[in-house]
């Protein structure tokens, strides 16, 4: 459609557009802002903190709210630690410190707070962090020692909470980290290596939170100086479309048509510009969700530590408690506990280590029938059914870890009936051909295999597709990890196994896995003894987590061993180095920073080819581990362990050593 219009409504027409366009383009790309104090340039500063002042107000008083309250809450710590000074320290937290913090906020209702605003609070964060140090220089060591990191927290406080401007918080900052090297160095004389310690995390605190508080106000300033351009820009366009709708008003209806497109233009555009705000919004929300990392080994081996310091404190007091103490079941169910913890570890290690196992031949029907008893009497809502078969093949196996594998399967089966139901156990013998295992890596063949059907909801096809995913869960949050199938699918595949799974939505599952059959013939285990086994001899314990070291140094004590202990594979070198007369045995941990367990071991056989060594870990047993153990000995522990297992393990590798050294003696007579 042709237009005729006159050439000055024309002009009149484009000189909105053309001067509206490079300004915005100007203004969005470039914002002048100084590169230490990150003013604006010219009357902008003014207009960005009248809005600054206005936008945080409310959240100044809350930050100032909340360091009164953890300031008084940390008062618990003063009577905990040092009671005898509990009056002094609170003399500076309630008499100095909070009512400065409260009287900070009661300035803040004052219009001169507005004027002294971001002084005021540089000035609550100078007074927060001085109290702190001057509780670190009255208090003796090593309790002080524990305060300086209450300056850390003033520090985070301070730079990320209280709305304080980069320029003034930094101010703040060194102060107190000059005033802290002050006390430390002048006051309270610390130790150089305390001093370097302690200023290092103080000033790295310190730089991390300059760091923070920088990029807050710089993104704080580029959010106001983006609105402000956005409100000129729009002030533009309405003042653009007051003189359009003028002209429109005064023009014939053939600009109508023209108008309408003009229309349909302006809301292309915004189409476009809300698709990119949306992609852009994904885009940071997927940098902020790159979190997924593989840290099941790691996860498992520490908290094994970390169960490994409960099971040796409980051990010790059970040594020294009878069974008619009132405390005595409870030790034991503590005990029991950690096992159940320990069993929980090896669920990511099945999956994350890939490791070797403790293979035997074993007798499925059992194993089958000994974990749904335990399973069903602690889910009573579920009726187990066992169809097993007398004559089932017997399997060479890592008894705990196919353990782990049942207990997987019959924990989603329980999840799947959340009303309750039947769950059949069955097992039978399958000789599997080439088209079976097509795509997996088993090989056709003698199998036995294990069936648990449940009548639950079962599941769709996309979902049947995942469910050995590490981390996926049909789950709502905080019912499940996602790692129970996963590890299961790992065991499986590391015995030579597969799983094949049948499901309908509504009418349940079925989760089969088969494991080739075997040659061997299942030993007859005598049940073990559980008791402690007393001995004499010096030990070497070897480990880089002093919970470990201390804890199994005092239980080897208890039994009557000569303990010494190492935190890493140079301590325990240098020891034997210096030695007069080497230990009788070394207990060395395989996964210390630095020098490995592994290097340790060589170097320590060079020095002592005699060595003798038990091998312990979070981890299961490594391959590297086994071969050193197959040079003689040698033995492995997996953490935690009890006193019991180690003092039967230390009992049985020095009673060997003691035997060989009597044969020798016999030889030489001879």
């Amino acid at each position: 459609m042709q237009l005729f219009v006159d050439e000055m409504s024309v002009k009149r027409r484009k000189e909105p557009r053309d001067a509206l366009m490079p300004a915005a383009a100007e203004g969005l790309n470039r914002i002048d802002l100084h590169p230490i104090t990150l003013s604006f340039h010219g009357d902008l500063e003014d207009r960005f903190r009248q809005s600054y002042w206005t936008n945080s107000l409310r959240s100044v008083r809350f930050s100032l709210l909340a360091g009164i309250v953890m300031y008084a809450v940390f008062g618990i710590l003063d009577l905990l630690l040092i009671p005898e000074m509990t009056g002094t320290l609170w003399t500076v937290r309630f008499l100095i410190v909070c009512p400065f913090l409260a009287a900070m906020i009661g300035f803040s209702y004052f219009a001169a707070f507005k004027r002294y605003f971001q002084f005021a609070m540089a000035a609550a964060m100078a007074v927060a962090g001085s109290g702190i140090i001057y509780m670190v220089a009255i208090l003796p060591p090593p309790v002080n020692q524990t305060y300086y990191a209450g300056l850390i927290l003033v520090l985070i406080w301070g730079y990320t909470f209280t709305r304080v401007r980069f320029i003034w918080a930094t101010s703040a900052g060194w102060l107190l980290v000059a005033l802290y090297e002050l006390v430390a160095h002048q006051v309270i004389e610390a130790p150089f290596t305390v001093l370097v310690n302690n200023s290092f995390f103080f000033i790295s605190s310190n730089l991390v939170g300059m760091f923070a508080c920088y990029f807050i106000e710089m993104y704080t300033r580029r959010d106001f100086f983006l609105a402000f351009q956005l409100e000129k820009e729009q002030e533009k366009v309405k003042t653009v479309n007051r003189r359009l709708e003028k002209i429109v008003a005064k023009r014939t209806s053939q600009l109508v048509e023209k108008n309408k497109a003009l229309s349909e233009e302006i809301e292309e555009r915004k189409r476009a510009e809300q698709e990119r705000e949306e992609l852009a919004t994904k885009f940071r929300e997927a940098q902020k969700m790159e979190a997924i990392g593989r840290l099941a080994g790691g996860v498992a081996h520490d908290f094994n530590n970390l169960l490994m310091g409960i099971q040796g404190n409980n051990s010790l007091m059970l040594l020294n408690t009878t069974p008619s103490h009132p405390f005595y079941e409870k030790l034991k169910n503590t005990e029991a506990y950690v096992i159940r913890g320990s069993e929980l570890t090896k669920q990511l290690l099945g999956f994350a280590q890939r490791g070797k196992y403790q293979v035997h031949a074993t007798h499925l029907n059992e194993l089958i029938a000994e974990s749904a008893n335990l399973f069903g009497r602690t889910h009573k809502e579920v009726t187990i059914h066992l169809a097993l078969d007398p004559e089932l093949w017997v399997v060479d196996i890592d008894r705990g870890q196919i353990e782990q594998v049942l207990f997987n399967l019959l924990l989603n089966a329980w999840q799947a009936m959340p009303g309750g139901g039947t769950l059949t156990i069955t097992t039978r013998n399958m000789v599997v051909d080439e088209q079976r295992v097509k795509g997996c890596s088993a090989r056709s063949g003698q199998y036995a295999v294990v069936q648990v059907a449940d009548q639950g909801v079962g599941m769709d096809a996309a979902t049947m597709q995942r469910i050995f995913d590490p981390f996926f869960t049909t789950k709502e949050v905080g019912r499940g990890t996602g790692m129970g199938l996963a590890s299961a699918y790992g065991i499986l595949q590391n015995h030579n196994g597969f799983f094949e799974v049948q499901s309908r939505v509504g009418k349940g599952s079925r989760l089969s896995f088969f494991l080739p059959a075997s040659n061997g013939v299942p030993a007859v285990e005598a049940p073990e003894i559980q008791r402690t086994v007393r001995g004499k001899g010096r030990i070497l314990v070897v480990d880089d987590e002093d919970m470990i070291t201390e804890v199994a140094a005092e239980m080897l004590t208890s039994i009557g061993y000569q303990v010494h202990t190492a935190s890493c594979g140079q301590e325990a070198i240098a020891f034997y180095e210096a030695a007069e007369t080497y230990p009788d045995l070394v207990i060395l941990d395989l996964i210390m920073p630095g020098m490995s367990g592994y290097a340790t071991y060589d170097r320590l056989k060079q020095i002592h080819p005699g060595l003798k060594v038990v091998l312990s870990s979070g981890y299961s047993m490594p391959d590297e581990a086994n071969t050193i153990i197959q040079q003689g000995n040698s033995m492995f522990i997996q953490k935690p362990y009890n006193l019991n297992d180690l003092s039967q393990l230390v009992g049985k590798m020095l009673a060997a050593g003691r035997a060989t050294a009597a044969e020798a003696a016999m030889t030489a007579v001879g």
